[in-house]
């Protein structure tokens, strides 16, 4: 039914009557501007309220007595009326046409604007259809999905605004999974409304304005975008770029729109191009190695310096040439660049360089990701980055200090010393709590990427030591093979075990990086402990949010560090002001549920009063951290599902959805929601501020999921009204 009701709103809109006048586009915004301006013609036709004229007279011929009126009349009638000149009776005739022709257009305007006002009484039928529509793109059935696709694209078509909305939330689809063909199909369709609206320009093109059309189109997508659009835009477009839907004409365009020098590219157009880039070269990497040069120039030069934004996308891009995840299995991963390459030095540079701006952030966490991805010895080029980070702030600030408590006897002695050569190390203009703060966004973040790289060389490891156990098997059967230079190598590994390697690493995580005596990383734990503890003496509001995320990031390395300063972190989670603060604990305390379970198992209930966080943004973060580790098995549920349940009935819708989600995957594992019941009921019967609708609502939801017939029908006969 509701797929019927699809169809007949299109083919409501396609024979709409609305297109006398101004054609079959329904903006409502072009619309309401057509009628304030008859409104005003209006206005300006009316005479004015002090004017004398019909309208005034009946209203005063109203208040007369009859009697008198009579009268009047009487005597007026008894005068002889005076014989009009020619003069007179021409004014006259013109005045009555005036009037006349402007009663008529009074009428036509009047008309007009009841048009108008029908006309937006549909268009606003029109955008609550479409928010329903919105929602079927959700839907478990294919068919309605795939009209709902269907009715946005000709709303968009008619230029109807909220189908914008639908159009953007549509992209989410491209995750359907394709392992069947409803799957597929949805995908499928997808593409082809994307192709429809955005990248089939119209036949009257030629092959360069063709091409021109997509890739503005393209830029268009990413101008608003919130993450998580980009993220399945970036799955779309790199799913046609494998299919060959872009041809390499719109990829020469992006990369000239990037790398022009002409003032008319905005910013927004040129980071456009970048990020649309960036994507299609997860599909093809090819497409980013054959332009380093222009990255090199644009993002990460003065542009790029003066645009942190577009250096950040930059950063991105040039991380996508060295294919990831199973498209490096897939290709030949290019080898590695050594450190005194130039895009390696580029991407330090960057880190190295300093800014007052918080954007600052985004670019040193994608050069520092794209420098681990991409340098052959990552750790040397990123000790090298901390180092001079470190005297940039220490030792540039102790010699001002020295030079302003040495400013007096210099002045003393100023014409009798020598002339001394002036230094030509540049002035810092930089803030000291922001310099500060960006040292230890450095550091945490060279941590994390740290153990990342540590895992990479184990899984590195284990699969040189299958191949060589493969080419060993492969020389029995012909012993007069040669070894070739990598056998020779491999045997180096040949005396290790698996286990051994592992322990190694595991040695070097948990006692080198953070407490080896030649660590450089060693050296900052006890600082950022300090700083986290101290926030009177460290009151700046950026640094001590900085600090807390890189002592977390510590506290994923290391056992003993995260144990020593878990108290610390609670604290902080329980009693700072600042939202995003506890949002990003959050984020840390589940990280640190899959490195060191034992230690956050026992210590979840924090974790689950964050559900009850004033901020909705908090509350989110939470149960999306908790979805994930309960789910995943990263955390044991001790009776606090209760608390998740209360979110069922929560005035965030996202909220409320993805609770929803969560205890419909949840009742998918053996008998979950079932052995946790008994708990949650206890839970919302004892919060005196849940409603009892709310309370029957959810207990109903929840009994859904219940198998044990006997409880089930005991509780739907407890909820029965």
């Amino acid at each position: 039914m509701r797929r019927n009701a699809v169809k007949l709103l299109g083919k409501l809109i396609s024979t709409h009557p609305f297109s006398i006048l101004h054609g079959g586009l329904l903006s409502y915004t072009e619309w309401n501007a057509r009628l304030e301006a008859v409104e005003l013609e209006l206005d300006s036709l009316k005479p004015p309220p002090g004017t004398p004229g019909l309208a005034e007279k009946r209203a005063t011929e109203t208040q007369v007595d009859e009697s008198l009126l009579d009268g009047a009349t009487q005597v007026e009638n008894d005068q002889e009326p005076e014989p009009m000149t020619d003069d007179q009776k021409a004014a006259a005739l013109q005045k009555a046409a005036e009037e006349a022709a402007t009663s008529e257009a009074m009428n036509k305007l009047q008309l007009t604007k009841r048009y108008y006002v029908e006309a937006l009484r549909f268009i606003e039928v029109l955008h609550e259809a479409t928010e329903l529509v919105c929602q079927l793109l959700m839907s478990k059935n294919k068919n309605e999905v795939v009209e709902s696709m269907d009715f946005l694209v000709v709303a968009d078509a008619y230029k109807i605004e909220i189908a914008k909305k639908g159009i953007r939330k549509m992209l989410h689809l491209i995750w359907t999974k394709g392992n069947s063909d409803e799957g597929k199909g949805v995908q499928t369709h997808l593409i082809d409304c994307y192709k429809g609206i955005f990248f089939d320009a119209p036949d009257t093109f030629s092959e360069n304005d063709a091409a021109n059309y997509v890739a503005r189109n393209m830029i268009s997508l990413t101008f608003g975008a919130t993450l998580a659009e980009l993220t399945s835009l970036e799955q779309l477009l790199s799913t046609m770029m494998t299919g060959r839907m872009i041809s390499e004409v719109v990829v020469t365009k992006l990369w000239q729109i990037y790398g022009v020098q002409r003032k008319e590219i905005s910013k927004t157009q040129r980071r456009g191009a970048i990020v649309v880039l960036s994507m299609l070269a997860l599909a093809d990497a090819q497409i980013v190695v054959k332009e380093m040069e222009t990255m090199l120039r644009i993002g990460l030069g003065s542009r790029g310096r003066a645009d942190l934004g577009l250096a950040k996308h930059t950063c991105i891009a040039l991380a996508r040439i060295k294919p990831s995840g199973r498209k490096a299995k897939a290709a030949v991963a290019p080898a590695r660049l050594a450190n005194d390459h130039a895009v390696i030095l580029k991407l330090g540079a960057m880190v190295e360089m300093e800014s007052n701006s918080k954007e600052w952030y985004g670019v040193a966490e994608q050069a520092i990701g794209a420098i681990y991805t991409l340098s052959k010895h990552p750790d040397i080029i990123c000790s090298e980055i901390l180092r001079k980070k470190t005297k940039q702030i220490f030792q540039r600030r102790k010699q001002s200090v020295q030079d302003a408590d040495g400013d007096t006897e210099m002045m003393d002695d100023a014409d009798d010393a020598p002339a001394e050569e002036e230094s030509t190390e540049p002035i810092s203009t930089q803030k000291p709590a922001m310099a500060l703060a960006q040292l230890l966004f450095v550091v945490g973040h060279v941590a994390i990427k740290q153990i990342v790289h540590l895992e990479l060389c184990e899984l590195d490891f284990k699969r040189r030591k299958a191949e060589k156990e493969k080419s060993k098997s492969a020389s029995t059967a012909s012993p007069t093979k040669k070894k070739s230079e990598d056998e020779n190598e491999l045997d180096l590994i040949g005396g290790t075990t698996e286990d051994d390697f592992t322990e190694a690493i595991q040695h070097i995580r948990e006692r080198e990086i953070l407490y080896g005596k030649t660590s450089l990383l060693a050296n900052f734990g006890p600082l950022v402990t300090e700083m986290c503890s101290n926030n009177t003496a460290y009151n700046d509001p950026n640094l001590q949010a900085i600090a807390t995320i890189c002592m977390a990031k510590l506290m994923c390395v290391s056992s003993e560090y995260c144990e020593t300063n878990l108290p610390l972190l609670i604290t902080i989670l329980e009693r700072s002001n600042d939202a995003i603060t506890r949002s990003n604990v959050v984020i840390a305390l589940g990280d640190m549920a899959v490195c060191f379970n034992h230690l956050i198992d026992e210590n979840t209930d924090f974790l689950y009063r964050r559900l009850n966080d004033p901020d909705v943004s908090v509350k989110r973060t939470c149960l999306m951290t908790l979805t994930f580790l309960i789910l995943a098995g990263q955390v044991k549920v001790k009776g606090q599902l209760g608390e998740m349940a209360k979110c069922l009935e929560d005035d965030d819708k996202r909220i409320a959805d993805l609770s929803r989600m969560f205890f419909t995957e949840l009742a998918t594992k053996d008998n979950a929601v079932y052995n946790q019941f008994v708990d949650m009921f206890s839970t919302l019967s004892a919060d005196d501020k849940l409603e009892e609708e709310s309370f029957k609502k959810i207990l109903k939801f929840l009994s859904s999921f219940i198998e044990k017939v006997s409880l089930s029908f005991s509780l739907k006969v407890a909820l029965l009204p």
